[in-house]
């Protein structure tokens, strides 16, 4: 089995990202993990999504309150993060891959 075959359904609109920080621990991805992501403008609250929001790139859930959608984080000690100018969705997570060692 190879991972590609495993984890990726659209081999032409993904990638992995490596994980900086630890604001999506409660989701199960950690720091040095690796994300799968595919590239999409459009993503569903609830989604794990790497977006823009600001002028700066993070990895969180997509929330929606209302019309407003907003960042969450995946860890109880980060606050919720509300677009002042913009938020855009660049990719959804798709899989999460681990290396012990």
């Amino acid at each position: 089995i190879t991972l590609d075959s495993f984890m990726i359904e659209h081999p032409e609109s993904s990638f992995m990202l490596r994980v900086k920080g630890d604001s999506m621990i409660d989701a199960g991805i950690h720091e040095g993990d690796f994300v799968i992501v595919e590239r999409t403008q459009e993503a569903k609250p609830g989604s794990i999504v790497i977006a823009d929001i600001d002028g700066a790139w993070t990895m969180k859930y997509l929330r929606k309150n209302g019309k407003q959608l907003y960042l969450e984080a995946g860890n109880k000690k980060y606050k919720d993060l509300i677009p002042k100018e913009s938020l855009s969705i660049a990719a959804i997570v798709t899989g999460v891959v681990r290396k012990y060692g």
